[in-house]
């Protein structure tokens, strides 16, 4: 087969291709945090070190010797290098590393061996390979980017289980291909890397499969947490309206004998008496008032709930909640996407130190209707590449999701924003009135 290994310099081209179409495909499935004069660095120290590995190895060791020590010389610091630019989780990084060097492994192979095939040169050998790597970083990018970015539920310590499967495979891929002698020379090491591959993707698939249905599963636990959660608080709700209602009952009724005791102790000029009598009658009414946010009850079950846990942590509470009489959109749909972002709210909002702790809920109904929850926060806030902000523990960041899902079915728009050190969030109803 035809490998080019009399031609170090072209060799040395080869690998840079191979190299930057591996950490291409790697990249494809992550989030990009650091500033671009420090992946611009990390880059370019890396690619430095691999021409200088490439030419002293194959100078030295020649072609399989190179190859065999490709993992420790070159992916370990791939993934180093890709990982401090990344937000990733340790194991989760590893994860995703692994199974695109496993599966860049397997594509370097088919390249050498359609190059062999088509007896091509070095010309076409270099548009294989560059052409090989693009179309599958764009369809990694197109079909497995946004399934990839969903799993960030796992914990750390979960992915580190997985780990050991696209590890395992990497591992045996380079072995087969390399002992005792280089596949290229062993038709045989070519058909039984060609069976691993086989069985690699199709336990890849299961993989991703699995655990995408458990993430399905998560969210719908979480949105069935939180519709049980509005279940709870509206009947909460009812039961203090009842109550409330059971009281204003009896101080109607006892309202003409307040009256009369009143005018008993004026006649007899005790004014003093006369007024600290009212002034209990007033109590009583302010006991009975009930709290209401809103004239929808579902939404004012949803909005006491949240208020009075964030009231009982401290957090200081501004609240102008309305809601359209007719609104195009399903009620529960929509009170549980508040819940969500009400419970995201207060819980960062919980964890601010040294000042004041605040949330204010507000809605306006022009031409649209919109509901804006802002919070402040401590410390800094990531956004993904929808414009989603980005959970740094793990677990978390299905409520986020669930807001998004919503958005999409209501054609609603979300605006995240950062202002003056407050989280806002704005739900924006097109055509939000029937």
């Amino acid at each position: 087969m035809i490998t080019f290994e009399n031609d170090i310099a072209y060799y040395m081209v080869k690998t840079l291709v191979v190299v930057v179409g591996t950490l291409a495909m790697m990249s494809s499935c992550m989030k990009i945090q650091s500033k671009a004069k420090k992946i611009i660095i990390l880059l370019a120290s890396y690619l430095l070190w691999v021409c200088i590995y490439t030419f002293a190895a194959m100078k030295l060791l020649g072609l399989t010797v190179t190859l065999r020590f490709c993992i420790p010389a070159l992916s370990v610091p791939a993934m180093l290098v890709l990982y401090f630019i990344s937000n990733f989780s340790p194991w989760q990084a590893i994860f995703n590393y692994t199974m695109q060097l496993s599966i860049s492994v397997m594509l370097a192979v088919s390249q050498t061996i359609a190059v062999t095939v088509l007896g091509g040169g070095k010309i076409v050998d270099l548009m294989i390979r560059l052409g090989s790597y693009a179309l599958c970083i764009f369809a990694e990018y197109k079909l497995l980017r946004r399934k990839f970015m969903l799993l960030d539920y796992l914990p750390d310590k979960s992915w580190r289980t997985l780990t050991f499967v696209p590890i395992g495979f990497t591992i045996l891929l380079f072995l087969i291909g390399t002992y005792p002698e280089h596949y290229t020379r062993s038709p045989v090491a070519t058909l039984y890397i060609y069976a691993v591959t086989a069985v690699m993707l199709l336990v890849y698939v299961i993989i991703f499969h699995s655990l995408l249905s458990q993430y399905n599963l998560q969210l719908s636990e979480y949105t069935n947490g939180i519709l049980l959660s509005q279940s709870e608080s509206f009947q909460k709700q009812l039961e203090a309206i009842n109550s409330t209602e059971e009281q204003i009952k009896i101080l109607r009724h006892n309202m003409r004998y307040d009256y009369i005791v009143v005018s008993d102790m004026l006649t007899a000029g005790d004014i003093s008496g006369a007024l600290e009598y009212l002034g209990t009658v007033g109590q009583r009414l302010d006991n009975a008032k009930k709290v209401s946010y809103c004239s929808n009850s579902t939404a004012n079950a949803i909005l006491a709930y949240y208020i009075e846990s964030a009231e009982s942590k401290g957090i200081v509470t501004e609240v102008h909640f309305s809601m359209p009489e007719n609104i195009d959109i399903d009620i529960i749909d929509l009170t549980a996407t508040v819940a969500n972002a009400l419970d995201n709210a207060v819980n960062a909002c919980a964890r601010v130190v040294g000042k004041q702790k605040k949330l204010r809920i507000r809605t306006t109904e022009n031409k649209q209707y919109i509901v804006e929850i802002a919070n402040n926060y401590e410390g800094t806030v990531s956004f993904d590449e929808d414009g989603l902000p980005v959970s740094k523990e793990s677990g978390h960041g299905i409520g986020t999701r669930s807001i998004s899902a919503f958005a999409r079915k209501n054609n609603a728009v979300l605006d995240y924003d950062i202002t003056d050190e407050w989280f806002k969030l704005r739900i924006v109803l097109p055509n939000g009135k029937k």
